[in-house]
């Protein structure tokens, strides 16, 4: 039994002609600039030889295994995606780093010194955040492996050799571009590099922005490196999709048949349950319960010393006050969210819909290509020489609209969520039926009323999925946003990082288990939403649907 990997259409000329350019332009960089780029790469690799085998085994257990709660798993880990970096780090700070309770609890009377420090820290903090998406992108891929191919090959082979050797091969490209998308998270965030002080090429950018001009520092950065290191990752993110898109399945090859799956026997499914739960309550307890324990620490002083004891009434009143208390950071967040999610919705379905075009959709994948291979903090430096001007420049009106309103952390916040927001729904629109849209142009409608009268109907649980996934990824960015909020404001974001690093260990908790809580609430509330929805839709038709005549 042997499956080849799908047929590549790119030449091997390409692909050479990429690397050449990578090892020219590196070799071009100043030795600064090729530290912080090692660096980069070591933070990626490290992730990756983290998050990678724990995606797949996650993936491959959702999508091709039948076991009691693979459903439940799954809207756990794609709940997880939108927790943002900086409150992973909160989470696991007080189990594993300063303070921890599992460090000092290993450590006992001794002085436990912190497991999260330095490259362990931001290594383990991004794989734990890269662990659902590689998971789940994962699982999509294996859904579309043929059936047929899987049931012809269990005549020779045991259902794990079948799950192994054709399943992960046919459908390993979800899990490439997982990877991807985890190794350019790690090339251009900022929020848990800073922590840890990790010297990325991202994390020098937004700290040279915060001391002056980029490229004016004496041993900073020049200009000329700031050019080299955006290209040079954007030569490695086109060259990674070269490499990834072969193993992507088409539209032609995606299999409408019930998707196979290996119904283990009872001993076997008590073995899978157990280690699979376990390995998901190791990642997904520790940090949770730190965040408890830290929020109820109380210190008093009896004798002149003082006693740290833990208390489940002050936990409860800091996670129920903590909204109240940081009401306003939480209106701001809300409000750029809404203007960046109302952007990057209208946006991503006028680009979604043009890239159907296939002169378009090139366009968009190298358009997207760039903007995800730009550092966050570097958008945030131009959108400062964009809009800050002196007062006797003639572009100076541009600087009321930097310091008077929220324009540049919206915009920002919007341009950092497009690239997903635009592809989801870039994979709605295009699965449109041309028939319809046939009909439609037969009766006179143009592609703008073509997309506001059958497109947009046909797929609206999918443009609002986009919506809510553009409101959660604004809300949850800090990276580039953080350069550019007007005096006087100040986001959820901002304030959870501010505290992390002045070490305010319980309001850090209580706040990061408010964050918590506020996604839990809105991911039910859309599962709700959409059940409703699909309800109601469905007794629509059924009333709609003419009576059949009796003989």
């Amino acid at each position: 039994m042997h499956v080849e990997p799908p047929p590549t259409s790119n030449s091997s000329r390409t692909t050479l002609a990429l690397l050449l350019a990578i090892a020219a332009l590196t070799l071009l960089a100043s030795s600064r600039l090729q530290s912080l780029l090692a660096n980069t790469a070591t933070l990626a690799l490290g992730t990756l030889a983290i998050a990678l085998p724990l995606g797949v085994l996650f993936g491959v257990a959702i999508a091709k295994i039948e076991f009691p709660g693979r459903r439940l798993l799954a809207l756990l880990l794609a709940a997880l995606l939108f927790v943002p970096l900086y409150v992973q780090a909160a989470a696991w700070n007080g189990a594993l780093g300063t303070g921890g309770w599992l460090t000092q609890w290993l450590a006992g009377e001794t002085y436990a010194k912190p497991w999260l420090a330095g490259w362990r820290g931001a290594i383990w903090i991004h794989a734990m955040g890269a662990v659902p998406w590689i998971a789940l992108l994962g699982a999509a891929s294996l859904r579309t492996v043929e059936r047929r191919l899987e049931e012809e090959s269990l005549l020779d082979a045991a259902p794990l050799a079948v799950l192994v050797r054709v399943s992960l091969r046919r459908g390993a490209g979800g899990f490439w571009a997982g990877a991807l998308w985890v190794a350019i998270v790690c090339a251009t965030e900022i929020a848990v590099t800073d922590l840890f002080q990790i010297r990325t090429f991202a994390e020098e950018i937004y700290t040279e922005a915060t001391l002056g001009p980029l490229g004016a520092l004496p041993g900073g950065l020049l200009r000329t490196d700031l050019a080299l290191g955006v290209t040079i990752i954007a030569v490695i993110v086109g060259l990674a999709l070269l490499l990834t898109l072969p193993w992507l399945p088409s539209a032609a090859t995606i299999s409408v048949d019930q998707v196979w799956k290996w119904r283990p026997s009872h001993v076997e499914r008590g073995w899978i349950v157990a280690g699979v739960w376990g390995l998901a309550g190791l990642l997904l307890m520790p940090p949770l319960a730190s965040l408890v324990w830290k929020a109820g620490i109380d210190v008093t002083q009896r004798n002149g010393a003082f006693e740290r004891s833990w208390s489940l009434t002050k936990a409860t009143t800091m996670v129920v006050h903590s909204p109240w208390e940081h009401r306003r950071e939480w209106g701001w967040s809300l409000l750029i969210g809404l203007m960046a999610m109302g952007a990057t919705t209208l946006l991503g379905i006028l680009l979604a819909w043009q890239s159907r075009r296939p002169r378009w959709g090139r366009a968009l994948a190298a358009a997207v290509a760039i903007a995800i291979a730009v550092p966050a903090p570097l958008w945030g430096v131009w959108a400062i020489d964009l809009l800050n001007h002196p007062a006797d420049s003639i572009w100076s009106p541009l600087t009321f609209l930097y310091d008077r309103t929220l324009l540049a952390p919206a915009a920002l916040q919007s341009i950092r969520a497009l690239p997903i927001v635009g592809l989801w729904l870039w994979s709605q629109l295009a699965s449109v039926p041309r028939d319809l849209l046939e009909a439609a142009r037969s009766e006179g409608a143009g592609p703008l009323t073509q997309l506001w009268r059958v497109a947009l109907p046909l797929r609206w649980t999918g443009v609002a999925a986009a919506a809510g996934v553009a409101l959660v990824l604004a809300m949850g960015e800090l990276s580039a946003s953080l350069l550019v909020l007007p005096p006087g404001v100040t986001t959820i974001s901002v304030r959870i990082f501010q505290l992390l690093h002045y070490g305010v260990d319980d309001r850090v908790a209580a706040l990061a288990l408010s964050v918590f809580a506020a996604l839990a609430l809105s991911v039910f509330a859309a599962m709700a939403t959409l059940a409703l929805s699909t309800a109601a839709l469905s007794a629509l038709r059924n009333r709609n649907r003419p009576f059949k005549q009796e003989d």
